[in-house]
């Protein structure tokens, strides 16, 4: 017999409660965890939208979840699990709102491990069929509220995982459907303000309507940026949604776990299924790299050109070539408006000579309906061809150190392209940050001087 569980009743007047508070904010910084603990003995708790990675009591080895999304087929639980660790039995327990008794339907979960490498915690979606009520359709009623995981059909879960539909949201505002929404990994230890704008405002005129940012530690700076973009937005001045999601990592014995690059893999995942009903197409790229289009004024027309060129195409797949930090050269004409800024378009130009293939380094726009598993270089997947780029039609510029020491050539294709119109935008922007510190400078690193070498 599983044990008594709470009344529908008592449940749904919690979950409206909660979802009202969990993600709303006037600086449109999703909020952090928000528990409703149940004080009757033997009864769950309900983690609703926390956007923070909760772990899951009860079961045999550690699983953190970060969020329970909606994703028609089924619910994508976006997690961190002890890595290689096999949950041999793992079932999640959906709960409906006509679930009267509330029992719960129990359903066998699919756990995808990613890239374990050599950490001891690695990324993992967990998905969860969705067995649909009799009436049969994907209407509201029919969507579950709650999600939880055993490991043994006779328990009932711990924890109640509140199932997160961002088409349902309160804020209309939030609801936009944008032809391209960018996608960024999570920011860790940053400061540079200067390439977060420039990022946010390049972004703009490529032709992205929404940027999507984890915030695992930034400075004040950069925070300082961030809310007045969302002030702008909440205010009706901004075209740009900008929204910042938390991302501090679960923590053992008080350290932070260890996983790849902050667990970039299910950063890029949960902002797939997130906003994949509300974008037609997803861009996913780092703070210092660029997508760009080199025959086409946006990525709008690129994407147009291509599909009619190739139209089984689901992605676009850009190759990558590195401009140096450590060769500071400003674009002709634009040295005052680099040192005002300290933009790196407009002050690094000068780029390795070589290009990583792809696959290596390479960055990619896909159709979000058409994306199941994004990786970070790649699809795991795919569902349609890969359009993988000529460098000559688009190429990813990557600001950063230099990897393989490569002599160096001068490119300001892209200073041509956009230079004027980004700096307008540096203009107006920074004009809204009075005493905010641009925060980057070329690096003092010479660690290319003796290295360099034919690529």
């Amino acid at each position: 017999m599983r044990e008594n569980s709470p009344t529908v009743a008592s449940m749904l007047t919690n979950q409206r409660r909660l979802v009202g508070t969990a993600s709303q904010s006037p600086c449109h910084y999703v909020g952090k965890s928000i528990r409703k603990f149940m004080h009757r003995p033997n009864q769950s708790n309900v983690v609703a939208n926390q956007h923070i990675f909760e772990l899951v009591d009860g079961l045999s080895e550690r699983l953190y979840i970060y969020s329970a999304l909606w994703n028609i087929k089924n619910i994508r639980l976006v997690s961190i699990k002890t890595a290689h660790y096999v949950f041999k039995n793992l079932h999640c327990v959906l709960y409906y709102p006509d679930d009267k008794d509330f029992k719960g339907v129990y359903v066998q979960a699919e756990v995808i491990e990613r890239n374990p490498h050599e950490f001891s915690f690695s990324c993992a979606h967990i998905n969860c069929p969705v067995k649909f009520k009799p009436q049969g359709n994907q209407s509201k009623e029919s969507i579950p509220l709650y999600v939880g995981l055993v490991e043994n059909v006779s328990h009932i879960p711990k924890q109640m995982f509140h199932v997160e539909d961002i088409m349902n949201e309160k804020d209309q505002s939030r609801q936009t459907v944008q032809e391209f929404t960018v996608c960024v990994p999570a920011m860790h230890q940053f400061g540079n303000a200067a390439l977060l704008v420039q990022q946010i405002e390049m972004s703009r005129l490529f032709g992205a309507g929404r940027i999507v940012l984890y915030n695992h530690s930034i400075s004040s700076n950069v925070d300082a940026v961030l809310r007045m973009y969302a002030r702008e937005w909440a205010q009706g001045r901004e075209t740009v949604e900008v929204v910042v999601l938390p991302w501090k990592l679960p923590s053992v014995n008080g350290s932070e776990i260890e996983t790849q690059y902050w667990a970039q893999d299910i950063a890029a995942d949960h902002c797939l299924n997130r906003y994949k009903r509300l974008s037609k197409y997803i861009v996913f790229n780092d703070l210092d790299e660029y997508l760009v289009p080199l025959k086409h004024s946006n990525w709008s027309a690129l994407v147009a050109n291509r599909l009619r060129l190739h139209p089984k195409s689901t992605s676009w797949m850009f190759r990558s070539s590195i401009f140096s930090m450590e060769s500071p050269l400003a674009a002709d004409g634009y040295k005052e408006d680099y040192q005002r800024y300290r933009a790196p378009m407009l002050g690094l130009t000068m780029r390795e000579n070589f290009t990583y293939w792809y696959e290596d380094r390479s960055k990619l726009i896909v159709n979000a309906a058409a994306l199941e598993l994004m990786a970070v270089h790649a699809i795991s997947k795919p569902k349609g061809d890969t359009d993988k780029l000529p460098v000559e039609v688009g190429l990813l510029f990557h600001y950063r150190l230099p990897i393989k020491c490569c002599p160096l050539v001068k490119d300001t294709r892209l200073v041509r392209m956009y230079g004027q119109r980004l700096v307008a935008r540096l203009k107006e922007t920074w004009a809204k940050l009075p005493g905010v510190e641009l925060g980057w400078l070329p690096s003092n690193k010479t660690r290319c001087e003796t290295l360099l070498k034919a690529c």
